[in-house]
Order: structure tokens, then C-alpha cells, then sequence
């Protein structure tokens, strides 16, 4: 059987020193402890009453350290909770750390599907479940089973046969709800409750995603009813869990809360038998008493529900930690230039299959353009050259050296990249260019705008430069783009892959892009894919893909003559270049 990853794991994984939370808890349980004085002074004056009518001296001075002992407890228990508090924060940022960096490190085809929504919940509610399990659980039980032998070592002082009585009635009741929790475990509520959540997570993003559409067409589709879906499926399972768990609860809380109805019996055969003040007194005072185990008690059960969520918690994080991270080699000397070359490499999503043997190389200072119908793999071809995915079959190399062995940062210092979708940080304008480039100076990420023509777009914003993105000021799909080339402009690796990078531009500021790109690529080894096919007219060699292989190669003049798919490509671009929109009853010219 598969051995469940520990909370203290999680702790190991964090590298966070213990001393704060032991010190933390010691406290608090010193705290809980010195609680119990005030009932000892209780028993002591309730003694003096029943005894001799009146308080004596001697209670007066146990409630004189009653209120002492309170005192000390609330101050022990302040200086435990911060201390708590502060390691479950250092925990927390150590771990969201960990975590970032080995997401980072992990292959681009990790965040497909329903991973995002995963990896929002283990960076967000997750984190704050354990949060609160070392800064408010883990202290409360220590504590709650501090105070309760403690209270039990007080009530089996007074009376054992009593005592027994308050013991047996509360392991009677957790023993009723444990078994129930046992049986939810069991049958994989716990598992299940969290798929639930996550599918609701997943449905709730493409519902919103889809709500343009929604609008539009007035018809809610299949976003609306996945979710709605979602929210049905989870209101089944939680009545379906409330039937299995009303039981074992409510049994546990008559138990619980009925520990006097338990004592009071036992109690009076007791007195039947011997009658006594001590014994009326120690009676009374376990009627008094004996219901306030109730309360730490009750603490018991949320700690048991607590733990289970937590063990999905942490299994959660456990099977992201254990996703393998793509491994970064070490032989950057041996780079020669920055020439590219496919070897072979097919690459496959899941089971289909994308690329089919691809070979092709591409010199330094050249232009290579990939070009074919959507869908044919040319964006596949780019991701796998920065390794946001590493191909199953074949190998990359720049300057000879296969890019698997290339350390990562190494690798991505060779590259500069412009997607066709290019998102934009929630942050200022500079920032967004400048992070391209560590320390690159004001002017650098000025004259990076300028060639990239954004500099007189961004002098426009309310704030220049300096203007936030993502809070009140949002940019065109144009503007973002040529944001994104002077982000490569800045950065000016050797190698450049543009994925559409003039996709979004208008007619004028697409051919100053153009001229901005064409000084860009000089003497870098240019990956240029395309639709617009008058933009890789001039070319060094163009690769045409069909259904992930290389079906023609060669300059755009070479391809025209051979009447293949590049013509086909070529005549409709041509035609949609004139293609203009026929209107009934419009007389034509």
C-alpha cells in the first residue's frame, strides 16, 4: 500500500526551522493549563460555603491566584499565538517559493487542462489550510488535550468513580463520531469532495471565459451547463455526505453535551450509599464542572475534520512536488554559434501526434519561415525550441550542442520569443519591457519602444512609462504586440522565434514593425512563422508544414514554381488581400 505524504513532510519540503511553533505551542498549552486554576478556586470556595457557611481566608486566597493564574494564561497564550502565527507566515512564504520555482522548471504541456484550476486552489485555499492547521489547529488540539487531563487528573483528584463517568461518557461520543469520519474515508468523500470542487473551479473559469459569447449569441452553451452541472453534482454529494455524517454526529453531541445526565445518577447512588458535605461538594462540583469537558471535546471533532481535509492537502502538493521538472544540462561552452537544427523530432500531445520527423536547418543570420494551414504544427515547432516542451523523438541543437543539455537559463538567454498572444504583467508599462533585461537602464527600455514604434503610444497613457497595466488602463491587441517586440528588441538573444508577431498590428504600424523586426533579426537566427505570407517573401528558406511534416522547402520564387501547397497558400492569401463583401441590391460598378 502506498504510504500518504505527512504533514511533517510539508515542513521538511519548506525548510522552516521548528523552534518558533514549538516554543509557540509550549506557551499556549502553559497557557491552557493555568485555565484551570480559576475552577480549582471555584471548588475551593463552593467547599468553604457547604463546610462552614461562609468564604473562608484560605478560598479567598486561591481565588487571589485564580485571578493571577488567569492573567498569566491570557499573556502566555497572546505571546504563543504570535509566535504561531509568525512561523505558519514563514511557512507559508517558504513554501509558495518552493513551489513557484519547481512550477517554473516544470514542461509548458504540465498546465493543460484542468491544472490551472489545481494549482490556483494548492497556491490559494490550499496554502491557507495550512496556514491555519500551524498557526490555530495543531496549537488548539496540543492545548485541548493539555487542558483535558488536565481537567481529568483534577476530576479523577476528586472522585475516580466519577471521573471515570466523565471520561467514559466523552470517549464514548468521539468513539461514535470517529467511526462515522472512519467510514467517510473509506468510501472517498474526502477525494471526491475535492474533484468536485475543482471540476466547479474549471467550469466557473469557462463560464466567465465564454460570457462574450453568452451575450452575443443569447444562448448560455455548453459553458452554463458544465457549470451548472458542477454545482448540482457537488449539492449532491454534500446531502448525500450529510446523510452519512448526521448520525455519528448527533450521537456524539448528546454524548457530549449530556455528560451531567450521566454523572447525576451515578452521583445520588453514591450519596444513598454514604452521604457526606465532602461528597455533596465533590458532586456539585463535577455538575459544574464535569459539562465544560464538552467544550475541548467538541474542539476534538473539528481537529479530526480538519486533519482529513488536510491529508488531501497535502496529497495534493505531494503529487505537484513529484511532477518531474524538465533537468537543465551543463555544457554551455561548447556552443559555436547560434545556428538551429531539428534532428528527426516528432512530438505527440497526449496521443496524437503533431510532428513527424522534422528535420531543417536554420543558419545564423538568416530568416527560416514556417508556413501551412492551422493546425499543421508551426507553433509546435517554436515552443519546442526555448523546450516549453521537449520533443519524444529526435533532438535540438544550437551550435551543435542538443539543447537537453544547455543549462535552462542559458538556454533561455539564446532566445528571444514573440507569441502571438502576448499576455502583459500586472505592473507599469516600463517594467513590462524592461523585465527582458536585468538592470536594463531608462534609456535602454526607451530606445527598445522606439524601434519596436510604441513610444508614442506609451507617451500618450496617463502615466507613461511609469502608467500600471491591469488596474484601469488596458491596452489594444496591437499595442500589446509591439510591446512584446520591444521586449525582444531589449533582450536581443541570437536566436529569434516570431510566432505572428504583426498579427495584431494595423497597416501602417505593421510595416514599421516590419522595419523594426528586419534590424532586429540581423545576423540572429530568425524562426519566423507566419500567415501573412508577404512578410517571408524575402526569406532565406521556407518550410512548408502539412499534418506535422516537412512537405516543401525552399525561397518563396522556388516554391511559386513548383504549382505545390505554398502556391495553393500563396493564391488565397492574394485573393482574401482583395476580397470585398457583395451587397444585395447594391448596383455594381
Amino acid at each position: 500500500m502506498k504510504k500518504k505524504p505527512s504533514i511533517g513532510e510539508v515542513l521538511s519540503y519548506s525548510e522552516t526551522g521548528r523552534g518558533g511553533l514549538l516554543a509557540g505551542i509550549t506557551c499556549i498549552s502553559l497557557g491552557t493549563l493555568l485555565s484551570i486554576g480559576p475552577i480549582l478556586a471555584i471548588y475551593e470556595v463552593i467547599k468553604s460555603l457547604f463546610v462552614s457557611g461562609r468564604v473562608d481566608p484560605a478560598a479567598i486566597q486561591f481565588c487571589i491566584l485564580g485571578l493571577i493564574a488567569i492573567i498569566a494564561a491570557y499573556l502566555l497564550t497572546y505571546i504563543g499565538s504570535i509566535a504561531c502565527h509568525r512561523f505558519s507566515y514563514r511557512l507559508i512564504a517558504n513554501l509558495k517559493k518552493k513551489l513557484l520555482h519547481h512550477i517554473g522548471g516544470l514542461p509548458l504541456g504540465f498546465f493543460t487542462g484542468d491544472r490551472q484550476s489545481k494549482m490556483r486552489q494548492i497556491l490559494g485555499s490550499d496554502m491557507n489550510q495550512i496556514e491555519g492547521y500551524f498557526s490555530h489547529q495543531l496549537p488548539n488540539l496540543v492545548s485541548t488535550l493539555v487542558l483535558m487531563i488536565g481537567m481529568l487528573f483534577v476530576l479523577f483528584k476528586m472522585h475516580v468513580i466519577l471521573g471515570l463517568v466523565s471520561l467514559g461518557t466523552i470517549l464514548l461520543g468521539l468513539g461514535l463520531q470517529f467511526a462515522i469520519m472512519a467510514k467517510i474515508i473509506k468510501s472517498g468523500g474526502l477525494a471526491e469532495n475535492f474533484k468536485i470542487l475543482d471540476r466547479i473551479n474549471s467550469a466557473t473559469t469557462e463560464y466567465v471565459k465564454g460570457m462574450p459569447e453568452v451575450k452575443i449569441f443569447g444562448s448560455s452553451g455548453k459553458a452554463l451547463k458544465n457549470f451548472s452541472k458542477a454545482v448540482i453534482d457537488y449539492r449532491d454529494f454534500t446531502s448525500s455526505m450529510t446523510r452519512m455524517i448526521r448520525p455519528g454526529f448527533v450521537s456524539f453531541r448528546v454524548c457530549i453535551l449530556s455528560i451531567a445526565t450521566f454523572i447525576v445518577p451515578v452521583g445520588i447512588a453514591l450519596l444513598s450509599k454514604r452521604y457526606s458535605l465532602d461528597m455533596v461538594t465533590t458532586l456539585v462540583f463535577f455538575l459544574i464542572i464535569a459539562p465544560a469537558m464538552s467544550v475541548p471535546a467538541l474542539k476534538l471533532r473539528g481537529f479530526a475534520e480538519g486533519m482529513n481535509l488536510l491529508g488531501e492537502v497535502v496529497a495534493r502538493m505531494d503529487a505537484l512536488v513529484k511532477e518531474q521538472v524538465m533537468l537543465s544540462g551543463s555544457n554551455e561552452g561548447a556552443i559555436k554559434d547560434a545556428g538551429l537544427r531539428f534532428n528527426n523530432v516528432s512530438f505527440s500531445y497526449g496521443e496524437t501526434r503533431v510532428l513527424k520527423n522534422i528535420s531543417f536547418y536554420a543558419k545564423q543570420g538568416e530568416v527560416t519561415a514556417l508556413v501551412g494551414y492551422s493546425g499543421a504544427g508551426k507553433s509546435t515547432i517554436g515552443t519546442l525550441i526555448p523546450r516549453f516542451y521537449d520533443p519524444q523523438e529526435g533532438t535540438i541543437e544550437i551550435g551543435g550542442v542538443d539543447i537537453k543539455n544547455i543549462p535552462l537559463n542559458t538556454l533561455m538567454n539564446q532566445i528571444a520569443f514573440v507569441f502571438q498572444d502576448s499576455d502583459l504583467m500586472t505592473d507599469t508599462v516600463f517594467n513590462n519591457i524592461a523585465m527582458a533585461k536585468k538592470e536594463a537602464s531608462r534609456e535602454e527600455v526607451i530606445e527598445a519602444a522606439k524601434k519596436a514604434r510604441c513610444h508614442d503610444f506609451i507617451q500618450k497613457l496617463p502615466e507613461g512609462y511609469e502608467t500600471p497595466l491591469g488596474k484601469g488602463t488596458y491596452l489594444s491587441g496591437g499595442e500589446k504586440q509591439r510591446l512584446a517586440v520591444a521586449r525582444a528588441i531589449l533582450k536581443n538573444a541570437p536566436i529569434l522565434v516570431l510566432d505572428e508577431a504583426t498579427s495584431f498590428a494595423d497597416a501602417e504600424n505593421e510595416y514599421l514593425m516590419q522595419e523594426a523586426l528586419s534590424v532586429l533579426a540581423k545576423d540572429k537566427t530568425v524562426i519566423m512563422i507566419a500567415h501573412r505570407l508577404n512578410t517571408i517573401e524575402n526569406a532565406n528558406q521556407i518550410l512548408v508544414i502539412s499534418n506535422g511534416s516537412i512537405v516543401e522547402r525552399g525561397k518563396h520564387d522556388e516554391l511559386l514554381a513548383k504549382e505545390g501547397i505554398y502556391k495553393g497558400l500563396f493564391n488565397t492569401y492574394q485573393e482574401t488581400n482583395h476580397w470585398t463583401m457583395e451587397i444585395e441590391g447594391r448596383e455594381k460598378q
